[in-house]
C-alpha cells in the first residue's frame, strides 16, 4: 500500500509537470499575440493622428481650399512610378496606373483611388503651403501611404507618393492628368 501511495505521488508529480510546459507555451503565445496587437494599435494611432492632423488643417483653411482651389474636384488618371525603395518585392521603375476622383467631405479634401472599378484606398488631406497633403484613411493596413501633390495646372498633377511599411519605404513620383 505504501508503494502504490508512493507511485500514486509521483506520478502525480510528473503529470503536473506536464501541465506546466504547456501552459508555459499558452502563456508564451498568448503574450506575443498580445505584443502583435499591441503594435498593430500603435500603428493605428499613428494613421489616426495623421488623419485627425490632415483634418485640422482642412478645417483651419476649408475655406482657402474650397474658394482657391475648386478646380482640383473631379477624375484623373494617376501614373506611379517607383524612384526609391528598400522593400523586398519591389523595384526601381515599377509603375502603377489608378483613376482617383477628388472630392471634398466637409471641410476636408478626399482623394478616392480605384485600380480599375475597385475602390483600392481612401486618402484624407489639406494644403500646406499650395501643396495638397493626403493620407491613406484605411487603419487596418499596416503600411502607412502618404501622398503631397502640386496641382500646377487645372489639367496637370505632379506629386510623390510614400509607402512606409515596418521595415522599409517605397516612394513613388505621380504624374495625373485631368480624366477625360
Amino acid at each position: 500500500m505504501r508503494y502504490h501511495l508512493s507511485f500514486l505521488m509521483i506520478s502525480l508529480v510528473f503529470l503536473q509537470g506536464c501541465g506546466i510546459s504547456e501552459r508555459e507555451k499558452n502563456l508564451k503565445k498568448a503574450q506575443q499575440e498580445m505584443v502583435r496587437k499591441e503594435q498593430q494599435l500603435l500603428k493605428w494611432e499613428q494613421r489616426l493622428k495623421i488623419r485627425e492632423m490632415a483634418l485640422e488643417e482642412a478645417n483651419s483653411d476649408a475655406d482657402t481650399t474650397l474658394s482657391h482651389h475648386p478646380e482640383i474636384s473631379g477624375r484623373w488618371a494617376v501614373k506611379m512610378t517607383c524612384i526609391e525603395t528598400n522593400c523586398e518585392g519591389s523595384a526601381l521603375g515599377d509603375t502603377k496606373t489608378e483613376q482617383w476622383v477628388v472630392s471634398f467631405k466637409g471641410n476636408a479634401v478626399v482623394v478616392k483611388a480605384y485600380s480599375g472599378v475597385v475602390l483600392t484606398r481612401v486618402y484624407i488631406g489639406a494644403y500646406e503651403n499650395e501643396v495638397l497633403k493626403v493620407a491613406d484613411d484605411n487603419p487596418g493596413t499596416d503600411a502607412v501611404i502618404s501622398a503631397d501633390l502640386n496641382f500646377s495646372t487645372l489639367k496637370r498633377v505632379e506629386g510623390t507618393r510614400e509607402v512606409k511599411q515596418k521595415d522599409c519605404k517605397i516612394t513613388y513620383s505621380i504624374s495625373a492628368e485631368r480624366a477625360k
